[in-house]
């Protein structure tokens, strides 16, 4: 059961990740109406980084009571995920669209 829960807040904290990236690469990228976020924003967008590393860690030391030190892979591949999407997704649109 623990491995489950681990996997599920795996799965949940890289889709809060994903959803972070593709609001930071949002449809306004490459134009010149980027106004800066505001405080408010800053601390929104803070909480959701705070909330996605501590169910990420969370997940993987459940994961690791199960799995040992393999689990450790696991941290390694979410964020390199997360990095690709981002990266192919900044690629397929062009700065000046």
């Amino acid at each position: 059961m623990d491995l489950l829960l681990g996997f599920a807040l795996i799965t949940v904290s890289t889709a809060i990740g994903l959803v972070e990236a593709v609001r930071i690469s949002g449809p306004n990228r490459g134009r010149q109406t980027f106004v800066g976020p505001t405080v408010r924003q800053k601390l929104l967008m803070l909480g959701w980084r705070m909330l996605y590393i501590g169910l990420l860690v969370f997940g993987v030391s459940l994961v690791h009571k199960e799995w040992g030190d393999s689990a450790y892979l696991i941290v390694g591949i979410v964020p390199v995920l997360l990095l690709i999407f981002a990266l192919w997704r900044n690629w397929r649109l062009p700065a000046d669209a």
